[in-house]
């Protein structure tokens, strides 16, 4: 595993290559940055249900720090944390705190962590030997917890409640949140005194459930520093060199079934796992990623990436429409089958394109999928009561760390009860029969891996994009920014 990670700097430089190759112009400070998003953010609570959590987590980053962070390059580096050690077991972790201050300029301590960790994940146990000092006690071994707390929802907020019981959010983070409109706009003020030095521009702003359409005819951003482009709306930018930002495919597209009970869905029913098995059988990943995803995507058959793991080619994928038909037959002589009702992210319409050819690669097995656009599909919560027996979600790659990613993305699609075994993988014959495992009842039927891109003004310097297509922004700049 640690030779695959060895490979993501080579990576991450072609990938940066385009983005910090132009302009040679010294750094300047002050002026406002403004930022596209297609879709629309309505928390930046690193612990909301947000149905667009890549989107969420990029704004919080600017406001909210965790104890460790993750560089271009994939390696685990300090942050809040100056330092950390475990013990031989790996089930308890001792984390050494930098001097840091919230926005209200009081100092962060080992209370402040502990009360964000133990709403983050209330499972462990905290304890802080001193004011600087904070030990994490996991109830089984976890053995890349520095790459775990990494991730967004392990953010260090406070959160303070007034006497109206509302809550206010308070980081120590590079920019602070000086205006908000719920799935409208956003607007950083810069932290003059952050601990790592001031950022460049006075304010950042974004815009949500923006449409480029006017942008991709002119091919020009105009005031815009940066916009989230879909994958399926890139070929233009690329045939007039636009400068853009893509990350590895590191989303994960994928049909993930339902198994709530007729309480929590009335009428429906689990479908059966042949039929499932049936379904997997039909898909056409690669016209999938050829055609609807423009040659940008790849075919899927693991949770994880085969750029990341090495091994997801092991994972069968092959399209087989008369096995797909006898497993099928087999299923009908012991159970009714009903049309699948596959939901989507209404508000995609890259979602529904693939939700209809999906339905259409089923029916050449007897097999009839009923696509519709739902909202809310990417909360776990929502989902636990819609009508619907399966989701068509995509899913963030949140670390570069094979067994955290797989552990985050078991819980996201509501396999939780496997996560102490995968995060306390040892090896990668061990991760890959966990993986195995989350795969072979198809509750899950992984579809296509996808990037993530952004179109960046010819104006913008040091744009940094993770592996994963995470955004790092303190040291953005942007000529003649006003």
């Amino acid at each position: 595993m640690k030779r695959l990670l060895s490979l993501l700097p080579a990576i991450s430089s072609v990938l940066l290559l385009s983005v910090l190759a132009y302009g040679s112009s010294r750094p300047r400070y002050g002026g406002t940055v403004r930022i596209l998003l297609h879709d629309r953010v309505m928390s930046i609570d690193p612990l909301s249900e947000e149905d667009h959590p890549a989107e969420r987590d990029r704004l919080a980053a600017l406001t909210f720090e965790t104890l460790t962070t993750t560089d271009p390059a994939g390696r685990v580096r300090p942050n809040l944390a100056s330092f950390w050690r475990p013990d031989p077991t790996k089930r308890t972790w001792q984390f050494q705190l930098h001097i840091a201050y919230f926005h209200d300029g009081t100092l962060l301590t080992a209370a402040d962590v502990m009360a964000s960790l133990a709403k983050s994940n209330p499972g462990w146990k905290y304890s802080a030997p001193d004011r600087q000092t904070v030990v994490i006690e996991t109830p089984t071994p976890t053995q890349h917890m520095p790459e775990l707390l990494a991730m967004p929802r392990y953010s260090i907020v406070k959160r303070q409640v007034d006497s109206a019981g509302a809550t206010t959010l308070i980081g120590t983070g590079p920019y602070k949140l000086s205006q908000w409109q719920a799935g409208e706009r956003a607007q950083f003020s810069v932290n003059d005194d952050y601990r790592n030095g001031r950022g460049f521009p006075d304010t950042v702003e974004f815009q949500m459930g923006v449409s480029l359409r006017e942008q991709l005819l002119d091919r020009q951003l105009g005031p815009n520093a940066a916009a989230e482009v879909p994958v399926d709306q890139l070929r233009p930018l690329e045939q007039t060199n636009q400068a853009l930002a893509v990350s590895r495919p590191a989303d994960l597209l994928a049909i993930a079934f339902l198994q709530g009970d007729s309480s929590s869905r009335p009428g429906r029913k689990p479908v059966d796992p042949r039929v499932r098995e049936a379904l997997s059988l039909t898909l056409r990943r690669a016209d999938i990623s050829n055609a609807l995803l423009q040659r940008k995507g790849v075919p899927a058959s693991g949770l994880l990436p085969q750029w990341l793991t090495g091994y997801e080619f092991m994972f069968p994928a092959a399209t087989d429409l008369q096995r797909a038909r006898d497993i099928r037959a087999d299923a009908a002589a012991y159970v009714v089958i009903a049309p699948i009702m596959l939901a989507y992210d209404a508000s995609d319409p890259l979602l529904r394109q693939i939700a209809e050819r999906i339905a259409v690669d089923a029916r050449e097995a007897g097999i009839v999928v009923q696509p519709y656009g739902e909202a809310h599909v990417n909360s776990k919560t929502a989902r636990a009561s819609i009508n619907a027996d399966a989701v068509l979600l995509r899913l963030p790659l949140e670390s570069v760390e094979p067994s955290v990613a797989l552990a985050q993305r078991a819980e996201d699609l509501g396999l939780g009860d496997n996560v102490p075994a995968i995060l306390g993988a040892t090896r990668p014959e061990d991760l890959f029969e966990d993986e195995r495992k989350l795969l072979e009842n198809h509750r899950v039927i992984p579809v296509a891996h996808l990037p993530q891109a952004v179109w960046l003004n010819n104006t913008v310097h040091n744009w940094q994009q993770l592996p994963t297509g995470e955004w790092q922004l303190d040291q953005l700049w942007v000529e003649g920014a006003r």
